[in-house]
């Protein structure tokens, strides 16, 4: 599990960090694609899940490399807290 909390998926300069979309999983393995889970948290509210927002979670996979689309996450700036799942 990934948890980011808004320091890291906000820059200092106040834009989204793409940098949490790229998550390495050495043993990733192209033939067996993962299961993704993300769970977001407001301020001063439950979790809840991708599911809520669109049927879809997007991202690709090779070499050990997870690379979520950054469209997963369209209202970054509403959210406190984010944890990806990877299951694999």
């Amino acid at each position: 599990m990934y948890s980011f909390t808004k320091l890291d998926f906000i820059t200092a300069e106040g834009e989204f960090n793409e940098a949490i979309c790229t998550l390495l999983i050495p043993d990733l393995k192209e033939d067996s694609p993962p299961f993704v889970a993300i769970y977001y948290k407001r301020d001063n509210s439950e979790w809840f899940t991708e599911s809520l927002y669109r049927k879809r979670l997007r991202f690709n996979f090779k070499d050990g490399i997870l690379k979520l689309d950054q469209s997963n996450f369209w209202d970054w700036f509403e959210i406190a807290e984010i944890k990806i799942v990877v299951i694999y």
